[in-house]
């Protein structure tokens, strides 16, 4: 019997570098309306959640202003460039960050990208 593998062009793939979050072709397909996300981090479950924030959100003052992150649109790709969030994120798994790779999952129910970090945690 055959095991199919998993293939790569429809996942939601994150790469993180030193200055800024990248987001496949996928991934980037739930932010192709938007320009502004919120970011959040679980520290407890080495969580970072990605949220597209609408222009009717802001519009109506349903986001706080300091908690957007521009998010910018190229071809096959997102981009979130901030080194303070890269930098939370190497402190929460305590390593040093420069390409790394790995998968995400969108929340429908909630709305947001998921990118786990468990197995990339260090003690």
């Amino acid at each position: 019997m055959f095991e199919w593998v998993k293939g790569s062009v429809y996942t939601c793939v994150v790469t993180l570098y030193p200055n800024n979050i990248t987001l496949n072709s996928s991934a980037a397909e739930y932010f192709k309306d938007v320009r502004w996300a919120m970011i959040g981090l679980d520290r407890e479950h080495f969580q970072l959640a990605i949220k597209p924030i609408s222009k009717r959100e802001i519009d109506l003052k349903l986001v706080a202003m300091e908690q957007l992150h521009k998010v910018s649109m190229g071809k096959g790709y997102a981009r979130i460039s901030n080194k303070v969030v890269i930098n939370e994120i190497s402190a929460m798994i305590k390593d040093e960050i420069n390409g790394l790779k790995m998968s995400a999952a969108y929340d429908d129910k909630e709305g947001i990208l998921i990118i786990d970090f468990k197995e990339f945690v260090k003690e």
